[in-house]
């Protein structure tokens, strides 16, 4: 992947018009290298061949916007034909089978695009930073409250009670 890893920000940056945030390998062997790629707003999966000069050529790729995404619209799914197909909405792109399951690589994109979306709705200016702090310092508090064993020993020591009035009544 490293021998390659140049040639593909090349790529993004020429036709995607900017360098990828992460890239991940699906398969590399051969003449195939199959990756997938976060950029700043989207994510995409990258079917390339190794030609004759040694130069990576594009096949197929599934470019997945973040605008366009919603959580679980990515399906990873082998085939009987040895393939994994990825598809999102109705894009679709088949990839050799490796190692790994193709759930691995739908989660892996689905985290990707999660953590874009995550970054974009994070407040900006100080106080609104302060404001979130507070409100889940509230959020905290008020689950600890709710999980505190004072409820709960009062609540044990009243069935207690109950118990000990049935036996009360059983035992007459």
């Amino acid at each position: 992947m490293h021998s390659h890893h140049m040639a593909i920000e090349a790529w993004c940056e020429e036709n995607m018009s900017e360098r990828p945030a992460k890239v991940s390998e699906w398969a590399t062997h051969d003449d195939i290298v199959q990756v997938f790629i976060k950029l700043s707003q989207s994510v995409l999966i990258a079917d390339f061949r190794l030609d004759s000069k040694g130069m990576l050529n594009i096949q197929q790729h599934l470019h997945i916007p973040l605008e366009t995404w919603n959580p679980g619209s990515i399906q990873g799914l082998r085939t009987p034909e040895a393939k994994t197909r990825f598809s999102h909405r109705r894009q679709t792109i088949y990839l050799s089978s490796e190692l790994r399951v193709p759930e691995w690589g739908a989660a892996l994109l689905e985290d990707w695009l999660l953590s874009i979306r995550s970054r974009g709705a994070r407040p900006k200016d100080r106080n609104q930073r302060l404001m979130e702090m507070q409100r889940i310092r509230l959020s905290v508090q008020r689950n600890l409250e709710s999980a505190a064993l004072d409820k709960l020993e009062s609540e044990v020591a009243f069935l207690h009670q109950r118990l000990d009035g049935v036996n009360e009544q059983l035992a007459d």
